[in-house]
């Protein structure tokens, strides 16, 4: 993620400066945000290194599940607004990692996946691709494949997080 976050912070320095911006909502912690946010609402941010360690022992107990660690690695590297790319030809948009609401929001999207897949948790949702397909890792096997939902299709795209974040791509 350090790599990803570096190659942002050098786009976002030849002039694409909304890379680092954000709406704030008053529910965020100030500990990614820099300056005051502008006349659109909008905060630049930056990515912080997390220090502190997360449990995902309740999430895991509440949902009877056990993460795979790739999840609990992403969850528990960085905080930051936005990490999304071009991957292959798809555009995709991971889940924000933002002090003190991550475990929340986490928590709500695996519920919503959960009760929309037969109460079964083998896929973790951790995005959405441009065209409206979920971004969703094999919790078994750290596999990443796009879910069409309506026709009920899994498509792999990537071995493994670490896999698709390193190869993302801000231009086209």
């Amino acid at each position: 993620m350090k790599i990803y976050f570096q190659m942002r912070k050098k786009i976002a320095n030849e002039g694409l400066d909304f890379l680092f911006k954000t709406p704030i909502s008053s529910d965020d912690s100030q500990i990614i945000y820099e300056d005051e946010s502008d006349e659109d609402e909008y905060i630049t941010w930056k990515p912080v290194e997390i220090t502190v360690s997360q449990d995902f022992t309740s999430l895991e107990d509440e949902f009877d599940i056990k993460l795979h660690k790739t999840v609990v690695e992403y969850f528990t590297s960085y905080w930051f607004a936005d990490l999304d790319g071009f991957y292959q030809e798809h555009y995709i948009t991971l889940e924000p990692v933002l002090p003190n609401s991550e475990m929340s929001s986490f928590r709500e999207s695996l519920k919503g996946y959960k009760e929309n897949h037969g109460d079964r948790l083998k896929n973790i949702p951790i995005g959405v691709e441009g065209n409206g397909l979920l971004v969703v890792l094999e919790n078994y096997s750290g596999i990443i494949q796009l879910e069409d939902f309506e026709s009920g299709t899994l498509e792999p795209i990537a071995k493994n997080i670490q896999e698709l974040i390193g190869n993302l791509r801000l231009k086209r």
